[in-house]
């Protein structure tokens, strides 16, 4: 853990949190997939494996990208690594270097392995990577790894691409750890009121003690092209009392600290989220809930020890007795790395 002196000091980071982000809802936005990278055929991935066009070092190149659904090369450089090193014996390429990945997730797409998708910010073209259903589907069979086959992946609103795409830059960063011990990427839970998918679920131990970390992203911005604002409201509290009983149900059957990181898109998010998550989860697991986000984790240089917040003490709004963030901090429950 970061000598607590050293810890930055947790209103920075809340005011860090909307810093230059690209990873953020915009209302009207659409995410595009160029004419090139609509291409895919198992049958013509199956040729080029076969011919091996492609080595199977690329299977683990597209492994690591599916973990997301939606990422960016440094994502995909950072995971490729921590697989590399938690499967030393496998084929991962993980001292592959920027520009000879680049290429092979260039030469990827044009094969039909992976798409781009893409949209613009301020002028300039933003550009996400996602592994083909058909390349899913190839790299169970080849791997024995499931991965997200459903070509339905590719029709979740912009809001959810973004959200994930921010929540990979911090799992990539957590999946650095050398306490890790297992990943469960898109896990399910099923509560009172049915069947959940979460984004992620990390498993460290650390001197004999298991620890657990849930990472989700809370965006709260609505694409009010597909979504009233109450029903965008309705499913984010679907997800914070899903995860609460996740939560309980992990700690009461695995025996272990479980801790969420939320991954917020700004500053209005952190403030609206951790209302609901403060009245929702009882006053003593409050320690064991972070925020963080892209511009968070951006502006301390991807140190993700320096960009969490946890709320430390509530306070009682005026009206309806709703309970209210009255202070945050930046001190670590147990670290990381």
């Amino acid at each position: 853990m970061s000598n607590l002196k050293e810890n930055r000091a947790a209103r920075d980071i809340v005011a860090s949190m909307g810093e230059k982000v690209i990873f953020n809802y915009i209302p009207g936005m659409e995410i595009s997939v160029p004419e090139s990278d609509r291409r895919n055929s198992l049958d013509k991935i199956a040729c080029y494996y076969h011919d091996q066009q492609f080595a199977l070092s690329d299977l683990y190149i597209g492994y690591a990208i599916s973990l997301y659904r939606y990422t960016i090369p440094k994502v995909i450089a950072t995971t490729i690594k921590a697989l590399g090193n938690l499967w030393p014996d496998k084929n991962v390429p993980k001292n592959i270097n920027r520009d000879a990945l680049l290429n092979r997730i260039k030469r990827m797409c044009g094969m039909g392995m992976l798409r781009r998708f893409v949209y613009q910010l301020n002028g300039n073209n933003i550009v996400l990577y996602s592994a083909t259903p058909e390349f899913s589907k190839v790299m169970y069979q080849a791997l024995k790894l499931s991965t997200d086959a459903r070509p339905e992946k590719d029709l979740i609103p912009p809001t959810e691409i973004v959200e994930r795409v921010s929540a990979s830059l911090v799992s990539s960063e957590i999946l650095k750890s050398s306490y890790l011990k297992e990943f469960d990427f898109m896990p399910e839970f099923r509560d009172g009121t049915g069947r959940i998918t979460f984004n992620s679920k990390l498993t460290h131990e650390i001197e004999g003690v298991k620890y657990i970390t849930i990472i989700e992203p809370l965006f709260t911005k609505v694409d009010l092209k597909r979504f009233t604002k109450e029903e965008w409201k309705n499913h984010l509290m679907r997800k914070i009392y899903g995860v609460y009983s996740w939560m309980q149900h992990i700690k009461e059957k695995e025996q272990c600290k479980v801790q969420l990181v939320v991954v917020c898109g700004d500053m209005d998010d952190f403030r609206e989220v951790s209302v609901s998550l403060c009245n929702v989860f009882p006053e003593d697991m409050l320690e064991q809930v972070y925020y963080t986000a892209e511009g968070a984790l951006k502006s301390v240089n991807y140190d993700i020890t320096q960009s969490l917040v946890r709320v430390t003490s509530l306070g009682l709004g005026e009206t309806d007795n709703i309970k209210l963030p009255s202070s945050v901090s930046s001190q670590l429950a147990y670290p990381f790395f």
